[in-house]
């Protein structure tokens, strides 16, 4: 019954509470069993027998109540998620289309960033090409391409 509660929809909530009812069923022909070769007594049988009888008529009435929910119920509850998701959407939507105060009232005020270490190179070599290859040739090994 708790793997069906897990599942959240009421179709396949139920169909786990029939399984589940067939479980008690079988629970209740163990209990016939045991009473047939005096493992429990009568008061132990009657009280058991009592609480699976209880407990299956309770899943029977609940497996009645979610069936009644219909297979619409799916379609419905969907819908109306939905349509939640859309109007949270929409509410953010013309929320963030409303104007603001964007930008500089000021152009003259929009400097760009300075680096500070702009100015200096880290690279010692004068030469901003960090090709070492003197002779100009992107080979490597110093001859000409044919």
């Amino acid at each position: 019954m708790s793997e069906g509660f897990g599942r959240f929809w009421p179709g396949e909530f139920a169909h786990k509470l029939r399984i589940a009812i067939g479980e008690l069923h079988e629970t209740l022909k163990h209990l016939e069993d045991a009473l047939d070769k005096k493992y429990i007594t009568d008061a132990e049988h009657l009280e058991m027998f009592d609480l699976a009888d209880r407990a299956i008529g309770a899943a029977v009435k609940f497996v009645e109540y979610l069936d009644a929910a219909g297979p619409d119920w799916k379609k419905d509850y969907l819908a109306r998620r939905r349509e939640a998701y859309r109007a949270a959407r929409r509410e953010k939507q013309t929320s963030s289309a409303k104007p603001t105060d964007a930008g500089t009232p000021n152009p003259d005020e929009n400097v760009e960033p300075q680096n500070p270490t702009q100015d200096q190179n880290p690279n010692p070599n004068p030469n901003p090409n960090p090709n070492p290859n003197d002779n100009g040739n992107p080979n490597e090994n110093g001859n000409p391409e044919p």
